[in-house]
């Protein structure tokens, strides 16, 4: 009889124990607060800024477009560890015309290229490409072989801007 009542007793207690845990005795849940926006955590983007090309003489008969941004989010650490890319808009605010850069127009035989240094994007072409540019900076801290930035087509500039939330 008392191996019964042992049994019974441990029995009894799981059972409180268990109705303790699934009744609702917390205190009240506090008022949701604002929705934020969603993005991407490492990512910064600049608003687009019209870039003015200037020409630059590599050699005799030989001249280049060239243009600087300053981006200052552009840092050692992004450098050594991050990504930058950069869009222009070779369309209009109604009507745009994004491309990545570096860009490459096979038939027309235009191209515009980009280098980067500490707090500045240069851009090279052999074309005034004068236009609206915007540069997305990415933190070394996301490995690229996992998370929602390994699947982004970076060359759909429509792509990048569903997948990190960017306004224009």
């Amino acid at each position: 009889m008392k191996h019964v009542f042992s049994v019974l007793s441990v029995a009894s207690v799981a059972f409180f124990t268990l109705f303790l845990s699934t009744t609702n005795v917390s205190c009240k849940k506090g008022d949701t607060g604002p929705k934020g926006d969603t993005g991407v955590a490492n990512a910064v983007y600049s608003a687009w800024k019209t870039v003015t090309f200037g020409g630059a003489v590599l050699q005799t008969g030989d001249t280049v477009g060239v243009a600087t941004i300053t981006a200052p989010e552009i840092t050692n650490d992004v450098l050594n560890k991050g990504t930058v890319h950069v869009y222009a808009n070779f369309g209009t605010t109604a009507a745009p015309d994004i491309v990545p850069i570096p860009y490459l127009d096979v038939i027309s035989s235009i191209w515009v290229n980009v280098d980067y240094e500490l707090g500045k994007i240069h851009l090279v072409s052999n074309i005034d490409a004068s236009a609206p540019y915007r540069y997305i900076v990415l933190t070394g801290s996301v490995p690229a072989s996992g998370g929602r930035q390994a699947t982004i087509n970076w060359n759909d500039y429509a792509e990048v801007k569903k997948a990190l939330n960017l306004k224009d």
